[in-house]
């Protein structure tokens, strides 16, 4: 009998030890080397430069180095599951955004990774919304002056975007969809083209964002009608939202947030989301997003999590209205 029982607490051990091997554990020295935080777009873009605005500060708190490395491709989709498939130890991180976690999901049928599945969220970092901008001769000064000329036009007006299935792609057909309208999609393969044919007047209209546009309505190249937040931003505080112009209901924006491979360890999981927390109470940090036309954000990973869910929710309808889904 004694013979039994020790055989059997044997097996108990063995098992238990299999188990905790099978998974990483939670590391009281944590970080012991640099972190690397993959974006999944080239340099230079407004999500790009939100991470390098994180990194220092990340740096300091984590005291090991956080490098930001691109991983261009795809529309986000390559840096992302390359993520999905790093070790979950805290070492390799996603800096999250719309396109690969709530947009691709309803364009690709094969796409190499769940948002939900694959990815534990540890906290947003900012928002952002767009701004709709029109060339000067289009004859609407304000957002309803703009949905009663294209009903009275319909097919008359365009509007530019970055590619079918882009943000600035479903912010317009929202605006379509929502107004009861129909401007017709002119896509392009990269936004520098497109700002040259906005300011020339070959395309009527595009829902820019703040930064990048700013410049353009203080010269007159550009004329602002709104912007696509539920609150006025900084940036361009005169802008009205959507709602406030006369679309009840309406809310577009991008986002960026920080994200690890599902299965990390709680315990690096409540050291970086601290980090990120931390980060976004320096003042520099948010007047950066704010001078940007974004908005700080924040919050625990189980609000990051429902937040993602909801993206998800509003752009899948979205892609079945635009008959995208695949």
């Amino acid at each position: 009998m004694r013979r039994a029982w020790k055989v059997f607490f044997g097996l108990v051990l063995a098992t238990a030890t299999l188990q905790l091997n099978a998974q990483p554990l939670s590391d009281s020295n944590y970080p012991r080397r640099p972190v690397t935080i993959i974006v999944p777009f080239a340099s230079g873009g407004q999500v790009d430069a939100q991470a390098r605005t994180l990194a220092p500060k990340m740096s300091g708190l984590l005291g090991q180095q956080v490098v930001i490395l691109n991983r261009e491709g795809a529309g986000g989709v390559i840096g992302t599951e390359l993520v999905a498939r790093a070790t979950p130890d805290g070492y390799t991180l996603l800096w999250g955004s719309s396109g690969p976690l709530a947009i691709s999901p309803h364009l690709n049928a094969k796409l190499p990774f769940d948002p939900l599945r694959d990815f534990a969220p540890i906290s947003l970092f900012a928002v952002h919304p767009f701004i709709l901008a029109l060339h000067p001769s289009v004859p609407a000064s304000s957002l309803k002056a703009l949905i009663k000329l294209a009903q009275a036009h319909p097919g008359k007006l365009n509007y530019a975007s970055t590619g079918t299935g882009s943000a600035p792609y479903f912010a317009a057909e929202m605006f379509n969809n929502m107004a009861a309208i129909n401007i017709i999609h002119v896509p392009y393969k990269s936004v520098a083209q497109l700002t040259i044919d906005l300011i020339g007047g070959q395309v009527d209209l595009y829902f820019a964002s703040g930064i990048s546009s700013r410049g353009h309505f203080s010269s007159g190249k550009l004329r602002g009608i709104a912007v696509t937040s539920t609150r006025r931003t900084d940036l361009l505080p005169e802008l009205p939202t959507m709602a406030e112009a006369g679309l009840p209901g309406y809310e577009s924006v991008g986002f960026s947030g920080l994200l690890a491979p599902a299965g990390t360890p709680a315990g690096i999981m409540a050291q970086l989301g601290d980090a990120v927390s931390k980060s976004l109470e320096d003042r520099d940090i948010r007047e950066r997003i704010t001078s940007e036309g974004g908005f700080p954000a924040g919050g625990t990973p189980a609000q990051f999590s429902t937040f993602i869910k909801s993206e998800l929710v509003k752009y899948g309808k979205l892609a079945k209205q635009a008959q995208l889904v695949r």
